[in-house]
């Protein structure tokens, strides 16, 4: 260890508030920044495809990565918030359901569906994903791991863009939680399970067969009041009661 010119010896870690926001000067392995993040999430990766979820501690993580464990939790809170990095190192799937969610949400169906499989049928970027949901189907750790993946990086931006449209707080997030349940679903039974005819089927054909029940979540009703009912029968000399139609959100 080395001295900074009276200021105290690297390796030590700054206190309080300040100490969050600056985080350990020592161990300069590597410099803080990106290079230090990707380092985390190169060793955070290898361990959960090597180990498990609950097999990967925080400890063993950071030496690895040639960091204090102090920066991962600086740069990933939780090891769930860690693990779902990880999972999303290539496809990026918040910041991207955001984007399509930008648009129309009436039509964001095929254009949800459509992005998720294309990322994790990826031969590149979807091989850690695929791999990451295997030990989710074994590993004791699955239940923190998979909740920090389906509301960090589904669940949240599909209730943020919902809110924009005009979606009160609790409907928009009861339905961003069943979006999330329905492609995490899908990713289970494709690569998981291995489920037929859907692990086998064309990337068109599963927009076609899952996407009106993600739209449906997004913009369809939620009660058995709000949906069409059928006519209830007239008494001889009446008119049929017409039947009930749904709003959609704007």
């Amino acid at each position: 260890m080395t001295t900074d010119q009276g200021r105290g010896v690297r390796g030590t870690a700054d206190t309080g508030e300040q100490g969050r926001r600056r985080p350990r000067r020592g161990r300069r392995a590597r410099p803080e920044g990106p290079s230090t993040r990707e380092a985390i999430l190169a060793a955070a990766r290898e361990s959960f495809l090597t180990r498990g979820y609950a097999g990967t501690t925080i400890r063993a993580l950071a030496r690895t990565a040639g960091v204090d464990p102090a920066l991962v939790s600086y740069y990933f809170g939780s090891k769930g918030d860690l693990f779902a990095a990880a999972m999303n190192l290539r496809i990026r799937a918040s910041e991207e359901i955001d984007a399509v969610l930008a648009g129309d949400l009436r039509t964001a169906g095929p254009r949800l569906v459509r992005l998720a499989l294309t990322a994790w049928d990826d031969e590149e970027g979807g091989v850690t994903f695929r791999a990451l949901l295997r030990w989710i189907a074994t590993d004791d750790g699955a239940p923190e791991a998979i909740q920090a993946y389906a509301t960090e990086q589904i669940a949240v931006p599909v209730a943020q863009a919902l809110g924009r449209a005009g979606a009160a707080r609790s409907e928009a997030r009861e339905r961003a939680t069943l979006v999330g349940s329905q492609v995490v679903g899908l990713a289970m039974a494709r690569y998981v399970l291995r489920l037929e005819p859907l692990a086998s089927a064309s990337i068109d054909r599963v927009v076609e067969l899952v996407a009106p029940t993600l739209q449906h979540y997004l913009t369809g009703p939620l009660t058995t009041r709000s949906f069409a009912a059928p006519p209830v029968p007239a008494a001889a000399g009446t008119t049929p009661t017409p039947p009930r139609t749904h709003v959609s959100m704007r």
